[in-house]
């Protein structure tokens, strides 16, 4: 079944920076059968703006990529208290969105095991992309560094551009990379303006 996006209002926190994996445990805490649905993607909330360590969520939002037969799974969810590294958040109904097949895909952060520099994570997008049977152009971004149950993971922002329709939709469907429940390797429309905050903190070294 085609994928979809689910986007839940926030209200609460603020929350850590890097908070994919706790974000992960608290929905995994409400919903037990979350751990093996492959198929449902977890973004980094949105907020409306950030210290050095918290995201601030204001009116934020939270959103789940997840094929249409998932939606009895997830709307659980509604009204239900997350708590986040101690801070409680409530999620509201969320709204639907079918994805957009647009040319050009941006995402914050894309990992590959033992992909710890430039140009080996540029030829490991390169070859999961050809797997995927997608053509397209590759622009590696900022290094990233996310915390995943107690350790540091690298990972690197990404841009992928030239896509045809058809390759769009199936590269966000998919994703690329691995800890898609942490919000890595989950890809949205290229934007040329400043998107509403979820950065990662940009740390020393790591390990895939």
């Amino acid at each position: 079944m085609p994928a979809i996006d689910l986007l839940f209002p926030v209200r609460g926190g603020p929350v850590p920076l890097d908070h994919g994996y706790l974000l992960f445990s608290a929905l995994s805490a409400r919903l037990p059968g979350l751990h093996e649905r492959r198929d449902i993607g977890i973004f980094n909330l949105r907020g409306e703006s950030a210290t050095r360590e918290l995201l601030h969520l204001g009116r934020g939002t939270l959103r789940l990529r997840c094929p249409a037969e998932a939606l009895p799974l997830l709307l659980p969810l509604v009204s239900a208290p997350l708590e986040v590294a101690g801070r409680h958040l409530t999620l509201g109904a969320p709204t639907l969105r079918p994805l957009e097949p647009v040319s050009s895909l941006s995402a914050r952060a894309v990992t590959f095991k033992h992909a710890l520099d430039e140009a080996t994570f540029h030829a490991a997008a390169l070859r999961f992309l050809a797997e995927l049977g997608c053509q397209a152009r590759l622009k590696v971004g900022r290094r990233r560094v996310v915390a995943i149950a107690g350790k540091k993971v690298v990972g690197f922002a990404l841009d992928v551009e030239g896509l045809s329709g058809e390759h769009s939709l199936l590269l966000q469907e998919q994703g690329l990379g691995g800890r898609r429940h942490m919000g890595c390797g989950l890809f949205l429309p290229t934007r040329p303006a400043a998107r509403s905050i979820t950065p990662f903190p940009v740390r020393g070294r790591a390990a895939a």
